[in-house]
């Protein structure tokens, strides 16, 4: 018989790292001047002694991350015990320490900060069950899916206690898969200062002829820029990718990033960009409309939807699952997004992805497609990336940041079968090699 793969989690590291952008951004009502990203590793030992770490990194948002991390999360983590026989065992050792984690915070936390600094640990833990195992995690979170459970409030596994699998049960065969590409999505261009609409657009257009079906732009406060850079491209890039536009599967997205006041305001913009029309058109005039408003006025987005009869998507940086259930109980939400960092890691984030796939919804992740990609089973998540050419791009820095992560070809992002999540964080990036 041979030893059931576990170990116990010694220590919890974090590093920040800083990157400026060579132009600022313009998202909603915030102007980004630079990146900054925390980066954490999870240390445990076998019982014969060998190390194991798993690793995470997300944007900080300008928050102190490293220090949740460390004070609040941390402590409750370091002691625990993550066994990865197989993927039911794996979700329930990191569950039950997430689990601990949200409820020894739970008089600050539950939601916001404190969430992603559970998720960032979460994922950590979740590479170092995959690499315990000497499997991929997306094949572990294919064991036993069905019994995940749903993601409710709590980011916790079913008790406790982690469950050691019986040698011989079923449990202890790995399944027998292959990787999957999963549809992917591609940031394309945001209308930075001094760049014309057909500036903008043929830079969207140059990624449609490199295979990219489904790509994204930020939203611009200039509403005649808007009105002529959406122009061109409903009637340009149908003839480049060779497909019409189709709610969440190809087309161009638009990202508001929360800024719009209210209903009232986005109607306004919208009208003006001439993009509104009858709901149930064959060919809508984007694939999605995203994160109008704040996530939480689930109204305002049901008025939105109505009014415009444009697909819907939020769920960017919303770390609170309810926001979700009250979106969708309005109609509001046509196209879900999991930020698998923000909403709690990967033991919520999964289950949700999966639900949602198994309603007919297409699903789609907010950045970090090293993890996005593992969710969901196969073809379960679109995968959302910024372009990761070696060269870089003026936008998101965090393709420089890590070694390794999913094949992205033709709009497709195939996840590796590496052990763990299949990256590692840049150590010239992020110093974890101290002891904290």
């Amino acid at each position: 018989m041979s030893a059931v793969p576990a170990a116990r989690v010694v220590a919890v590291r974090t590093a920040t790292t800083v990157v400026p952008l060579p132009q600022p951004l313009r998202l909603g009502a915030m102007t980004v001047e630079r990146r900054e990203y925390v980066g954490v590793r999870v240390v445990a030992e076998t019982d014969d002694g060998r190390a194991v770490a798993g690793e995470s990194y997300a944007l900080t948002r300008e928050a102190p991350m490293a220090e949740l991390v460390d004070r609040l999360v941390a402590p409750h983590v370091v002691g625990r015990e993550v066994v990865a026989s197989d993927g039911v065992a794996a979700r329930q050792s990191v569950g039950a320490a997430g689990d601990a984690a949200l409820r020894g915070s739970a008089i600050v936390g539950r939601v916001g900060l404190v969430r992603r600094a559970i998720g960032l640990v979460d994922v950590a833990l979740w590479d170092l069950a995959g690499r315990l195992a000497g499997r991929p995690v997306w094949s572990l979170l294919d064991d036993g899916a069905d019994l995940a459970g749903s993601a409710g409030p709590g980011v916790g596994g079913d008790g406790d206690a982690p469950s050691r699998a019986v040698a011989g049960s079923p449990r202890d065969v790995p399944s027998v898969a292959v990787a999957v590409p999963r549809p992917a999505i591609l940031v394309a261009a945001y209308p930075t200062p001094g760049r014309t609409a057909r500036d903008v657009a043929d830079e969207v257009l140059a990624h449609a002829r490199a295979g990219w079906p489904l790509l994204k732009i930020s939203r611009s406060p200039d509403r005649a820029l808007m009105r002529d850079l959406l122009a061109i491209l409903r009637a340009e890039l149908p003839d480049v990718t060779g497909r019409p536009t189709v709610a969440g599967r190809s087309g161009v997205v638009v990202d508001v990033g929360f800024g719009w006041r209210d209903a009232d305001e986005a109607l306004a913009d919208l009208d003006a960009w001439g993009v509104t029309g009858a709901a149930g058109e064959s060919a809508p005039a984007l694939a999605w409309l995203e994160d109008p408003l704040l996530p939480e006025d689930a109204a305002g987005a049901a008025r939105v939807r109505d009014a415009s009869g444009l697909p819907l998507s939020v769920g960017d940086e919303v770390t609170d699952p309810e926001v979700f259930a009250r979106l969708d109980a309005r109609g509001a939400l046509d196209v879900p997004r999991v930020d698998v960092v923000a909403i709690g890691g990967i033991t919520p984030a999964d289950p949700l992805v999966r639900a949602w796939a198994a309603r007919g919804k297409v699903v789609s992740s907010h950045v970090y497609p090293e993890v996005s990609v593992h969710l969901g089973g196969a073809a379960g998540i679109g995968v959302e990336t910024f372009d990761r050419s070696p060269a870089g791009n003026p936008y998101d820095p965090a393709p420089l940041l890590v070694h390794g992560g999913p094949v992205l070809d033709g709009g497709h992002a195939t996840p590796s079968d590496e052990p763990g999540l299949g990256f590692t964080l840049d150590p010239d990036r992020f110093d974890l090699e101290a002891t904290p």
